[in-house]
């Protein structure tokens, strides 16, 4: 073989000889009509991207991808599953898994792991597959079609070559078709249509996979992004506006005797306190910030008044209104024996990391700068730190390590710290590195959308569902100004808005919360979305910033239209869980139902329970349920509480999880993030809201914005199955936390009779509802 050989729409190229070495690499290709019409412009050579795939001269498999260790450690459990399946290697051969730095990976895009971003690599592996065979047919002297893979040999004919003998003394790159941009949010795609290897042949796909990166965690051997040093590094803490509007007036005074080594920086309303030594920082920062003088401001209105600025005071006519893409018929105009009609609340979620962030920046005299940080979307952000520099993208390297996880906040790149670093670094002419305090975290980072819905549920004389109607009122959900340069009056993408250049920045509402009640005639959704709360009051466009987390935007239309369902059950007599059989005509769903009503010994009666009471002493116990379709997977869940309704306190004892994700992965990584998205669940069912007064964030921290404790946990059970036929993989690490909120509320109204139509379900929340 010489010169270029077509491979499904990518090229295979051999160079000359090259010794007892050797390797098959897949490359990162533009399109050659993209590339031309676009210029220098298409390059993805910005930071010089390594190879994808690497298959060496003693059989083992380098895997690089822009994706980032997120906890769950999909990149080196699924990832190294998939693609060694795809190549019909061993799992033992994926010795090597190179994640996130943008410096050494070829690829962008933050998140929808296995959904979307896990194709590339898929895709790209069956190409390297069928390249190998392309070769090896050559070397062999046998047809190509004769020919097949198996624990990374190639045979057919009476003949066999393993990979690492048909790489040996070659070098062989394979050059991939793309398309997308590096740096966007969404990063890049392989195009074309590699012949995948049958599901049926799966043989690595589906079984249990031990984390490979639990014991250095563990252990302390991995290097944690708070663990990076740098030669003559200085440590900063930021000196926050006192409110979302607020600009300084006057810096307090820095005390030199008392902190001989710190100095304190101003850029802009950005202000801050750096110190060789980290606790000199934190000392100089607080005293600093007591002097410190900001103008005022008041322009929210206050958490809780949040649902009826959300009803009557935001502007819900500048973005585009939403159709759901179930819609039919004219649910308003049904006759109607019984009529259900609410509305319902959730708070802002906040994205809380049990640590708060760190990041560490060297900005070099040549304009060149690198952070150590940890990111969801390294590639992104490199791309905003340069808008914020006013630089090229190629002066800005990313560098991510393991760090305390926050549930979608950086998908889009930033977490919080980042710019701020970069900016420090570049005033002072050395490495800086920037943690944030608790308070600096939950007042200045964003949150996951507040939410109010309108439902209008008719029943027909036989207590089914004639018409089904809803509009979601949800501000937008992904903001990923850089926060820092905001205040330092730099350049910055721009904020969320009713259009955009940038899809993550569009901040219409779509109907996320796909409809799955098919035996519904008339069914009418609508999704609303404003501006975000006191961005277009403060004076440095700040406001409540708005950021997806976990199941974003599905959690706030699941929450009201699950509750609803129960409600509507109840007032129809008839029991929650059948109630939901009867619209329902996926056999998917009906299956998980089913298996959901045996493993969580469901008992079938109407709500409310026997013995249901929303007044007195003692407890009363109920049970409810939820179900949604997310991302291809199917999910169940059963929740069991008991009540206290003289003190209002919700006890969660069991919950019970049944999920059809379609091809599970690695159901031994699968069943932890159900168990853990369930917990975060109860979570915020149970205690979580960001609160605010009218002007700055007052939950600062774990008193003011409670989580789960360990005592709270209620027994968890979580079933699921493989289900090959799917032929696709579903979201598994998301759905478990939103589907807890509805359940638990059902639970509620089945076992006091009354409805808790917000969130959290507080004692006082809930004992005000009972009244």
């Amino acid at each position: 073989m010489s010169g270029l050989t077509d491979i499904h729409g990518a090229r295979l190229s051999r160079r000359a000889f090259i010794g007892t070495g050797g390797a098959l690499a897949v490359a990162v290709g533009l399109p050659v009509k993209a590339s031309a019409e676009a210029g220098a412009k298409a390059s993805l050579d910005a930071a010089v991207p390594a190879n994808w795939i690497e298959i060496d001269a003693a059989g083992a498999v380098t895997i690089r991808t822009g994706k980032c260790d997120f906890g769950q450690s999909s990149v080196n459990t699924a990832y190294r599953q998939i693609v060694a399946e795809e190549l019909c290697v061993p799992l033992s051969a994926m010795t090597t898994v190179i994640t996130g730095d943008t410096d050494r990976t070829p690829d962008g895009g933050g998140t929808f792991w296995l959904l979307g971003y896990v194709q590339n690599l898929r895709k790209v592996a069956a190409y390297m597959r069928e390249a190998a065979l392309e070769v090896a047919a050559g070397k062999l002297g046998v047809d190509r079609k004769a020919l097949s893979v198996k624990d990374g040999v190639i045979s057919g004919g009476g003949k066999a070559i393993s990979y690492a003998q048909l790489v040996k003394g070659q070098d062989l790159k394979l050059t991939i078709p793309v398309e997308g941009e590096l740096t966007s949010p969404m990063g890049l795609t392989v195009k074309g249509d590699p012949p995948m290897k049958p599901v049926s042949e799966y043989t690595i796909i589906g079984k249990p996979s031990a984390n490979p990166m639990t014991r250095p965690k563990v252990s302390g051997e991995a290097v944690w992004v708070g663990d990076v040093t740098l030669p003559g590094m200085l440590h900063a803490r930021t000196i926050h506006p006192a409110t979302l509007g607020s600009k300084l007036v006057k810096a307090g005074k820095l005390d030199s005797a008392q902190f001989p080594g710190a100095r304190l920086v101003t850029i802009g309303n950005l202000l801050a306190v750096v110190s060789p030594d980290e606790w000199e920082a934190v000392q100089a920062a607080q005293a600093v910030a007591a002097e410190t003088q900001w103008s005022e401001w008041k322009g929210l209105p206050g958490h809780e008044g949040l649902a009826e600025h959300l009803r009557s005071k935001a502007d819900w006519s500048a973005f585009p209104v939403r159709d759901g893409a179930a819609n039919k018929g004219e649910p308003e105009k049904v006759a109607t024996a019984h009529e259900h009609k609410a509305s319902y609340f959730l708070p802002y979620h906040k994205h809380a990391p049990i640590s708060p962030m760190v990041t560490l920046a060297d900005y070099r005299p040549d304009g060149s700068v690198t952070l150590h940080t940890l990111s969801q979307n390294p590639q992104h952000l490199r791309h905003m730190i340069a808008k914020m520099l006013g630089t090229g993208e190629e002066k800005v390297v990313v560098r991510t390590y393991p760090g305390s996880g926050h549930y979608g906040r950086s998908n889009g790149g930033s977490a919080g710290s980042e710019d701020e670093a970069v900016l420090l670094s570049r005033e002072l002419g050395r490495p800086v590195r920037v943690q944030w305090m608790r308070a600096d975290d939950m007042q200045w980072t964003t949150q996951s959308s507040c939410a109010l819905a309108d439902i209008d549920i008719r029943l027909d004389k036989d207590g089914r569902i004639a018409g089904y109607s809803a509009q979601h009122h949800v501000p937008p959900m992904q903001d990923d100004r850089l926060v820092g340069a905001i205040l330092a009056g730099l350049p910055v993408i721009e904020s969320p808005a009713p259009a955009s250049n940038d899809p993550f920045q569009v901040g219409i509402t779509d109907v996320q919360d796909t409809w799955v009640y098919g035996a519904v005639p008339a069914v009418r959704e609508k999704g609303l979305s404003t501006w975000q709360i006191g961005e277009k009051e403060s004076p440095l466009a700040v406001g409540l910033r708005d950021h997806s987390m976990r199941t974003p935007i599905q959690f706030q239309q699941n929450f009201p239209r699950e509750l609803a369902i129960s409600e509507a059950a109840m007032l129809a007599g008839k029991d929650a869980l059948q109630f939901r059989l009867d619209h329902i005509t996926d056999p998917r769903f009906k299956a998980i139902l089913e298996k959901l009503r045996t493993e969580s010994g469901w008992d079938s009666r109407p709500s409310p329970a026997p013995g249901a009471r929303a007044s007195g002493k003692g407890t009363v116990k109920g049970r409810g349920l939820s179900i949604m379709l997310r991302d291809n997977g199917y999910w169940a869940c059963a929740a069991h509480v008991s009540v206290t309704p003289e003190s209002g306190e919700v006890k969660v004892e069991r919950m019970t999880m049944v999920a059809d994700v379609g091809i599970v992965i690695n159901p031994l990584q699968l069943r932890r993030q159900i168990q853990a998205g369930c917990l975060m669940g109860v979570s915020q069912a149970l205690h979580e809201e960001v609160t605010f007064d009218q002007g700055a964030i007052t939950s600062v921290d774990w008193a003011s914005y409670p989580i789960l404790t360990m005592a709270e946990m209620p027994q968890l059970k979580i079933v699921f199955e493989t289900n090959l036929a799917a032929g696709n993989y579903g979201q598994g690490s998301e759905s478990a936390n939103a589907l807890a909120a509805p359940a638990i509320a059902g639970a509620v109204l089945d076992a006091t009779g009354r409805p808790v139509r917000r969130l959290p379900l507080r004692p006082d929340y809930v004992k005000a509802a009972l009244v």
